[in-house]
């Protein structure tokens, strides 16, 4: 009783009202917080920033600040985030269902699932149900949306293949990922994000490989460090071949990146 009388900090009351949008903040939060303790460590530790004076005035603490912030922070986000990716992945076994009886006996699991993960999720599990002709789907006031396994769009789906390539594609492993953010479901917005990171990726191959390096007679042939040139050190261009850990680190990162705007493995494709 004394618990029940108790009264809610701040945070609490605020984490509460967002009870529809925590698994995206959670999400957000860890994205950034990882961010920030991997160039707080890189810049430090790996490019030598503690030890370069050009950058003690300000790169320095700053980065300091980074792996601070960002260590303290993920150690709350990351096994939050862990608890609801894991939330995530029962209520995803469960919508790829196609048993009606399996369905059912694992209703309460599926429930307690999407009430932790939003109204997005919700949507999803209530179409479920219609798609089932299950009753008694009224815990959630949300509208229900077809699950990505609806028999009730199998036909349009293999109609409509094309729409599951990846050039048209609304529906990205990305957007999946992050389903807060809207915009990722836009073909013009897949369409830009495959663009940028095929461009990065080309580039940064192309100038650590052949060298692309600007002088004044156009092209040298020289490959841009990026480590040297973020460090600021006198020489920055090399004789190709030449990778540098950024160069590396920042291929890997729009690879992955690229490699996330694919669709969605459509569950009823065509073996």
């Amino acid at each position: 009783m004394a618990r029940g009388r108790s009264r809610k900090g701040f945070f609490t009351r605020w984490w509460e009202s967002k009870k529809d949008s925590q698994f995206q903040i959670v999400t957000y939060t860890t994205i950034l917080s990882t961010a920030s303790v991997l160039w707080g460590f890189i810049f430090i530790f790996m490019l030598g920033g503690a030890s370069d004076p050009e950058h003690q005035e300000f790169m320095l603490p700053f980065s300091w600040l980074c792996l601070a912030l960002g260590s303290l922070t993920s150690i709350y986000a990351v096994p939050e985030f862990s608890f609801y990716w894991s939330q995530r992945n029962i209520l995803e076994d469960i919508l790829s269902l196609d048993a009606r009886t399996e369905i059912i006996r694992r209703r309460k699991e599926a429930e307690e699932a999407a009430e932790i993960l939003g109204p997005k999720y919700q949507s999803r599990l209530m179409g479920l149900y219609d798609d089932f002709q299950i009753r008694g789907g009224k815990r959630f006031k949300v509208i229900s949306a077809p699950p990505l396994n609806s028999r009730s769009e199998l036909t349009p789906l293999r109609k409509e293949k094309n729409e599951y390539e990846w050039w048209g594609t609304e529906n990205s492993r990305l957007s999946d990922r992050l389903p807060g953010l809207s915009l990722l479901r836009t073909k013009k917005v897949n369409r830009a994000i495959i663009v940028s990171c095929a461009s990065v990726v080309t580039l940064l191959f192309l100038n650590s490989i052949l060298g692309i390096s600007m002088g004044l007679d156009g092209i040298n042939h020289r490959t841009i460090d990026l480590s040297a040139y973020i460090l600021s050190m006198e020489n920055t261009s090399f004789a190709p071949p030449h990778l540098d850990s950024v160069s590396l680190l920042l291929m890997a990162f729009f690879a992955i990146l690229l490699d996330f705007t694919r669709p969605l493995k459509n569950y009823y494709e065509e073996e």
